[in-house]
């Protein structure tokens, strides 16, 4: 099933500088930027009106030194994200942040893809030069490495090629009881739960598709850019395009829906360059912004 989706262009103050992900808070949308000394700023959800910033990069308790555009999970009313070997919790209330900050069981210099799992419990994805896909990080300090890649490094010429041709993508269930593992460079996603147990590997027949990934960089496409998850569905925002066709913008992206199963579910055609999202299920809205643009942010209603 697909639909097109037409966007609400909302124009805002010159408060973003490159705009790299978001999330809902506390009836608000917040937009992480990635070159600002301020990081974070704070937006009303219902008009987009912009009410305040928080984040500042520093070194003190509160403040930010490199947090990751991607999110580590949300638990009561807490949304966490990475900051270098930190953990950091965001919560929104009575007009300002409060922002708190845990250490990791298991110190690294650094963890690609954190997500947070139930139990206390992460997980991270393995060096480039490792022969597992995924490391699983336990609150007792233990750490250990699943997932077996989906073939051999034998057509790319070494681990670290084969490696890096399997980028992905992940985000986990509420519950912290399983993740979705999307590769970014092929219409394929596992479903993992948090004992390291691969329960689903779904192949799609989901135009368009390579029959498997190219070995030279440059006639890859780039399949999803960014995912999230809800209680029931896993949603994608894709580019499906080579690197030159990106450059070019021959198409805009779209969002594809997934149940927990590995169904694919709905494609809804964006008319928006976006490049992250946001989904609010009980509003049936999409946000939107691109990276490249930081004057605006888009809604879409589902």
């Amino acid at each position: 099933m697909t639909d097109t989706l037409v966007a609400d262009v909302h124009r805002i103050p010159p408060v973003m500088l490159y705009p790299r992900s978001m999330f809902l808070a506390d009836s608000c949308l917040v937009v992480f930027n990635d070159k600002m000394d301020t990081c974070f700023q704070v937006f009303d959800k219902a008009g987009l009106r912009y009410l305040y910033s928080f984040g500042v990069r520093g070194e003190g308790p509160s403040d930010f030194r490199m947090p990751s555009n991607q999110l580590v999970g949300e638990r009561f009313g807490r949304t966490y994200v990475l900051d270098v070997n930190e953990v950091k919790g965001i919560s929104l209330a009575g007009g300002k942040a409060v922002v708190t900050a845990c250490k990791l069981p298991v110190q690294r210099s650094y963890y690609n893809g954190l997500l947070m799992l139930a139990d206390s419990a992460y997980v991270c994805e393995t060096d480039f030069e490792e022969e597992k896909e995924y490391l699983f990080i336990r609150p007792d300090g233990t750490a250990e490495q699943q997932v077996d890649y989906p073939e051999t490094p034998d057509r790319f010429g070494s681990v670290l090629a084969r490696n890096q041709a399997y980028g992905r993508i992940a985000a986990a269930h509420p519950s912290g009881e399983r993740f979705a593992s999307f590769y970014t460079s092929d219409r394929r996603f596992r479903i993992i739960d948090k004992a390291g147990r691969l329960l689903r590997d779904v192949t799609l027949d989901i135009a368009p598709k390579d029959d498997r990934i190219p070995v030279e960089p440059d006639k890859r496409r780039i399949y999803p850019l960014a995912v999230c998850a809800t209680e029931q569905y896993i949603y994608t925002l894709n580019l499906d395009m080579t690197p030159e066709e990106i450059r070019e913008q021959k198409s805009y992206p779209s969002v594809q829906i997934f149940s927990w199963e590995g169904k694919p579910l709905k494609r809804l055609y964006l008319n928006r360059m976006i490049s992250s999202f946001a989904i609010d299920e009980k509003e049936q809205t999409i946000y939107g912004v691109f990276a490249e643009n930081e004057d605006e942010i888009y809604t879409f209603d589902m």
